[in-house]
């Protein structure tokens, strides 16, 4: 079955449709007393499940604050008016957040052969346009260092240790830290070590001072390894701390 190649002005396109997307939606959170709206679009709701404080399990819609990213927009039936009222803001422990939202909308963008199926299109657009339709974020409480709790999203893990980001949107705030744990305990209970990417030098400084019981990692880093900031330097550290380092 024949398929049309996306080129990189397809992707280009595809690009500044889904900024535009986003950045409509990032509108209509804010106003101008740093709260949200007591009416929110329904498009801003996904399908998700958390893990309350209360370590109970719980399905509905929502959203994670973009206010503080410390609690979630909750509602528990799945949202029929345009906009939506009555929502709760939850503290949560985790949360898994489902959402297709941008998946499909590149799927209208995508110059693909009509007659493909949608598991075909499924895999042309995971291959040339990856786009997460599944966040995993947690509530990280025990940050060493002058960094606020709150919730993050997990990007790496392996058997030692866990590499958390900044939640990406279009409507959070995101910085040039990575959050890391050893894999000891649990999320919600386990202390978490940031690493400073605003530069080199304030990224070698971090290591030292929260891997300096692993002189391997710290030695990579100051022969430049773990830097710039990239998932592969993310992977690499973790899986060298893995590989070298002792809990």
């Amino acid at each position: 079955m024949r398929r049309r190649s996306i080129n990189i002005y397809s992707l280009l396109f595809i690009t500044l449709i889904l900024l535009s997307y986003t950045n409509k939606l990032h509108a209509q959170f804010y106003i101008t007393s740093r709260s949200l709206k007591k009416e929110q679009p329904r498009i801003a709701f996904d399908s998700l499940t958390y893990t309350s404080v209360n370590n109970e399990t719980v399905s509905g819609f929502g959203f994670v604050n973009p206010i503080d990213a410390k609690s979630i927009v909750f509602v528990k039936e799945k949202p029929k008016e345009n906009v939506v009222k009555g929502w709760k803001d939850i503290k949560v422990k985790s949360a898994t957040i489902y959402t297709s939202k941008l998946k499909d909308l590149s799927f209208k963008m995508l110059d693909l052969d009509p007659n493909l199926d949608s598991i075909q299109k499924k895999r042309i657009l995971s291959t040339n346009y990856a786009i997460d339709d599944t966040i995993q974020v947690f509530f990280l409480r025990n940050i060493k260092g002058a960094i606020a709790n709150s919730l993050r999203t997990l990007y790496y893990e392996n058997s030692k240790a866990r590499i958390f980001k900044d939640i990406s949107s279009n409507y959070y705030a995101t910085s040039q830290i990575v959050y890391f744990q050893k894999k000891e305990k649990p999320v919600y209970e386990s202390d978490t070590y940031f690493l400073n990417y605003n530069n080199h030098k304030a990224f070698k400084k971090s290591v030292k001072r929260f891997f300096k019981t692993c002189p391997k990692i710290v030695e990579n880093a100051q022969n430049g390894d773990y830097f710039p900031r990239s998932g592969k330097a993310f992977r690499k550290i973790a899986d060298d701390y893995e590989r070298y380092c002792e809990n």
